[in-house]
C-alpha cells in the first residue's frame, strides 16, 4: 500500500456571517396629554398679575382722579412759572415806567455824578475840625455844574469841555441888588475876599445864576447871609418877591417872585436863595417865564449844598 501523503495548507477559517442589523427600538409614544378643560370645568391656574373684580374696579375709578391730580399738578406749574416770569418782568423795569405806577416829571434835572475838587496839599476839608469851616478847595470847581440836557453860558469851543465858573468880584455881585452901594458896604464889613458865578439853561428853558461868595471866616459869612436873606433882592422887572421857608437845614429863608404864568402850573417865574456853609455864601437864581418848579429849584439847593459840605 502506497502511502500517500497528502500535504495541505492552513485551511482558512470559513467566513462567518455578518451579524443582521439590529433595528432600532421604536420610539415610544408620549402620552396623550390631558385635554384641556372645558370654559367652567376643571381646576383654574391664578395669575399673580391678575386683579380681583373689586381691585379692578377701583382702578377704574382711580384713573380719572390721576389724571385730575396731574392736570392740577400741570396748572400750578404753568401757574407758577407765569408768576416767576411776571415778578421777574416787574422787577427789572423801573418803577415809574410801569403802568399805573408811572410819576409825573415834577420838573427835576438829571445831573452827572457829582465830585468834590482835589484839596491842596495838606489842607483840611472844610468838615474837620482844625478846618474851622474854611473852604480851600478852588472855589470854581464847588459850583454846580449844568444838568444833562442843559447849556453852559457863555458856551464853550465845539469839541472842548465847559470851563470852570469864571471868576468875578465882591463888587461884581453888589451889581445884582437894587442898592449896589448899600451891598458894597456890607460885603467890605464882613471881609468879602471874592466871587464866582456860573450861568446854564436848562432843556425846560429854566436859567439858572450861581453865585459863591468867600468871606474871610464862618462868622462873617454867616452875618452876610443873615442880612441877605431876609433883605431885598434886585428883581426881574415888574415884578414882586415874597419870603418862604425853603428847608431848615438848608437856609432859614427863600425868595419866591410871585407873579405866576398863565399856564395850569401856575408856578413862580423866578426862584432865589441864599445858603451859607462855613466861610461860603451862595446865591442861587432860578428863572422861567413859563414858571420854575419847586422841585427843580430844591433839587438845585440841595445838591449846591451838598457840594459846600
Amino acid at each position: 500500500m502506497t502511502d500517500q501523503t497528502e500535504t495541505t495548507g492552513p485551511v482558512p477559517p470559513e467566513p462567518t456571517a455578518a451579524p443582521e442589523p439590529t433595528a432600532a427600538p421604536e420610539p415610544t409614544a408620549a402620552p396623550d396629554a390631558p385635554p384641556a378643560p372645558e370654559p367652567g370645568t376643571g381646576p383654574v391656574e391664578l395669575d399673580a398679575w391678575a386683579l380681583t373684580p373689586e381691585a379692578a374696579a377701583e382702578e377704574q375709578a382711580r384713573r380719572p382722579r390721576r389724571r385730575i391730580k396731574v392736570r392740577w399738578a400741570a396748572a400750578a406749574l404753568v401757574v407758577l412759572l407765569t408768576g416767576t416770569a411776571a415778578a421777574f418782568a416787574m422787577t427789572s423795569v423801573e418803577r415809574t415806567d410801569l403802568p399805573g405806577l408811572e410819576t409825573p416829571n415834577d420838573g427835576r434835572y438829571v445831573f452827572q455824578p457829582l465830585t468834590l475838587p482835589p484839596l491842596p496839599s495838606g489842607k483840611p476839608s472844610p468838615g474837620a475840625t482844625e478846618a474851622k469851616r474854611r473852604h480851600h478847595a478852588d472855589l470854581r470847581l464847588l459850583v454846580l455844574p449844568a444838568p444833562v440836557g442843559g447849556t453852559v453860558s457863555p458856551a464853550p469851543a465845539p469839541g472842548q469841555p465847559a470851563a470852570p465858573a469864571d471868576w468875578k468880584t465882591c463888587e461884581d455881585y453888589a451889581q445884582l441888588d437894587k442898592d449896589p452901594v448899600k451891598i458894597k458896604e456890607l460885603l467890605d464889613e464882613n471881609a468879602c475876599r471874592g466871587a464866582v458865578r456860573r450861568i446854564w439853561t436848562a432843556a425846560d428853558g429854566t436859567r439858572a445864576e450861581t453865585w459863591l461868595l468867600k468871606f474871610g471866616s464862618a462868622s462873617e459869612a454867616e452875618a452876610f447871609h443873615l442880612k441877605m436873606s431876609g433883605g431885598d433882592l434886585k428883581e426881574p422887572a415888574d415884578l414882586s418877591h415874597g419870603t418862604s421857608e425853603l428847608d431848615p437845614t438848608l437856609t432859614r429863608l427863600s425868595v419866591e417872585f410871585t407873579k405866576t404864568t398863565v399856564g395850569a402850573a401856575k408856578e413862580p417865574v423866578g426862584r432865589a436863595v441864599y445858603l451859607q456853609n462855613g466861610d461860603v455864601v451862595a446865591l442861587i437864581l432860578l428863572t422861567n417865564p413859563k414858571g420854575v418848579p419847586a422841585q427843580a429849584f430844591r433839587q438845585v439847593a440841595v445838591l449846591q449844598n451838598d457840594l459846600l459840605n
